[in-house]
Parts: C-alpha cells; sequence; structure tokens
C-alpha cells in the first residue's frame, strides 16, 4: 500500500542556542476524496466506453473555418474523440501524482459500443472486467461511460466614441458545457464502487479588442476549448476519487540533548518511524517542560507515520504535562484532521 501522507517536508537549519528552541517546516497533507476507495485497490486500469459512432476528430482549422463562417454565433453539441481520449490521459497522470494509484491506460483503450451517446449503458459483464484487469494485473477498472460537449459561441460589436472620434470593436465569447459518467468496477466484490454523471460547470472565455484578428488571437480555437473541456473533466473527477495536496506548517523542538536530537537529523532524511522511535525512549525524560517538549515531537512522528489517533494523544499529553500555545494550536490542527477522515 502507497503510504498517503507527506510528499514533502523542508527542515530549517538550526542550531543548539538557547534561542531557537521551536522550529518549523512545511508539509502537504492529503485531504480526503468525496469517494474514498478502499485500500485493498492500489492500481487501475482507465478506459473509454463514450466513443459512438457519432464522435469525430475535428480537424482544428477546419472546425474554426466553420464558425467564423456562421458569424461565430453558433449552439452546437462537439462530440470530439481527441478531447474524449485527453480526458483518459489526464486522468491517469493526476491519479498516478497523486500518490495514491498506480495506472495502466492500454493502447486500445476504446471499449466498443453500439448505443448513442445519449444513451446510458448498463454496467459492463463482470467476466469482460475480470479480463480487463487480469490482463493489465490492476485492481479495478475505471471507465468514463459518457461524455459530451455543448458549445454557445457569440459575437458582437458596436461603437464607442471618444469625444469626436468614433471606434469600432468586437468582442467574442465562448462558453462550453460538459457532461461525463463515470464508474468504477471492482471485480473482486463485483461491485461497482463508483457510479457518477457529472455536469460540469460551464467554462468561459471571451475578449474585447478594436482588432477583430488580434480579438481571436487572444482567444482558444474551438478544438483547443474543447481539448480544456476535457481536461476539466479529468481534473474534476480526480478531485472526487484521490486526495488532495494542501500545504500547511509543521512544528518541532530541539531539546540540545544530543540523544534525543538525533531524531531531528532522522527525520529529515525522511526516516520518520526510526525518528519516532527515539524520541519514544526519552519520553520521561528532564523536567516536565523538556517532557512536553519532547511529546510534541511524539504527537508529530506518529502524525507523519500515518497514525492520527496517536497523535492526538501524545499532543494531548504534551498539553497536560506543560501547556504552551503551539501545543493548542497543534492539537486542534489534529482534531481537525480526525474530523475530516471520520467524514
Amino acid at each position: 500500500m502507497r503510504k498517503l501522507f507527506i510528499l514533502l517536508f523542508i527542515f530549517t537549519l538550526f542550531n543548539f542556542s538557547v534561542y531557537a528552541q521551536l522550529k518549523k517546516f512545511t508539509v502537504e497533507i492529503p485531504v480526503p476524496p468525496k469517494y474514498e476507495i478502499p485500500d485493498s485497490i492500489q492500481s487501475l486500469t482507465i478506459m473509454n466506453r463514450a466513443i459512438t459512432s457519432e464522435f469525430k476528430d475535428y480537424d482544428e482549422k477546419d472546425l474554426q473555418l466553420d464558425f467564423y463562417k456562421k458569424n461565430f454565433e453558433i449552439n452546437a453539441l462537439l462530440l470530439d474523440s481527441t478531447a474524449a481520449d485527453t480526458t483518459i490521459k489526464v486522468l491517469g497522470e493526476l491519479l498516478f501524482d497523486s500518490q495514491r494509484f498506480d495506472v495502466v491506460i492500454p493502447v486500445d483503450r476504446n471499449i466498443y459500443r453500439l448505443l448513442p451517446y445519449n444513451e446510458k449503458p448498463k454496467p459492463l459483464n463482470w467476466e469482460y472486467v475480470k479480463g480487463i484487469c487480469e490482463t493489465y494485473n490492476t485492481d479495478a477498472l475505471v471507465v468514463l461511460e459518457d461524455f459530451a460537449i455543448r458549445t454557445v459561441t457569440g459575437y458582437d460589436t458596436g461603437t464607442e466614441y471618444d469625444g469626436f472620434q468614433a471606434y469600432k470593436y468586437h468582442y467574442a465569447s465562448m462558453d462550453f458545457y460538459s457532461m461525463a459518467h463515470w464508474r468504477i468496477y471492482e471485480p473482486s466484490s463485483e461491485t461497482v464502487l463508483v457510479d457518477v454523471l457529472m455536469n460540469q460547470d460551464t467554462i468561459f472565455w471571451d475578449n474585447y479588442d478594436y482588432d477583430l484578428v488580434e480579438l481571436f488571437k487572444a482567444l482558444p480555437t474551438v478544438k483547443e476549448a474543447t481539448i480544456q473541456t476535457g481536461v476539466k473533466i479529468a481534473l474534476d473527477f480526480s478531485d472526487i476519487i484521490a486526495p488532495r495536496w494542501k500545504s500547511d506548517t509543521r512544528y518541532y523542538y530541539i531539546v540540545k540533548r544530543k540523544k534525543v536530537d538525533e531524531s531531528v537529523q532522522l527525520a529529515a532524511e525522511g526516516n520518520w518511524d526510526e525518528a519516532l522511535d527515539n524520541w519514544l525512549e526519552h519520553a520521561e525524560d528532564g523536567s516536565r517542560s523538556t517532557q512536553s517538549k519532547i511529546m510534541l515531537n511524539i504527537a508529530l512522528g506518529y502524525e507523519m507515520t500515518g497514525d492520527i489517533e496517536m497523535a492526538i494523544e501524545w499532543a494531548k499529553k504534551s498539553q497536560s504535562k506543560y501547556y504552551r500555545e503551539v501545543n493548542n494550536h497543534y492539537l486542534k490542527e489534529l482534531l481537525k484532521r480526525q474530523a475530516l477522515l471520520n467524514n
């Protein structure tokens, strides 16, 4: 199982002066997704079932010219195969980069389909799903079941006056709407873990210029906008099934005891388990104030190794041993994380 914790930690350089005991560093903390996939699923095959006979790979120049010929006033359905395939590729990259999943995108990733784009397909046959997952040695199958993009474009012109001088202006807008239906199949339990229809928020571009050529240079082409809409679909789906990461600040203490502070170097090298074990050995060393500092380090060690419950327990011990505001702040952050994970 991949560890879903810290991607980055940057320790500040320290010395052992009496004025430099409390240190801070930056961490990347996972935010749980809306649909939490079981830990037993570590690898995914991603395929596309949305492509129908209605789809085509629009030529960028021809498509743009067609819109120009209609004065850029169009309300059209764009079933673009490149945009749909881009969605699959980008989703694979996002899920892999989340550090949560290994991903396989087959070369032959389109599942044959006879239904038109606007008819919802029934779930795939489980023998087929099992065969795909066995072929690519993955735990589950992610399928883009349906996909469609609609654009509404507009163009307007008018006149502005600066004193007695008249200037002709041009204005163009592009609204892109999309629909995507996703399923995640787990073959071992024959369960559809996720079945979600996503109607995306509008992606919008517009521009205003006195020069018609410059106006459209600043806008994406219709083809480019279609592909960017596919990217947005992948981003939105990744956000609800894979953890996102947010930067946060954490603190630790240097207690100026050689054996105890060996943990700081171990943690800086990424050896959090060893750092934690060493701090635990010295949890009762020194004054109540020193013990409180070591206990806060222990709480940090447990958080970094993925045990929020124990982190909270040791943060409370640190706080009861010797109250400091930094302890109180850290305990509140841990309780927030616990509540988010429980939800």
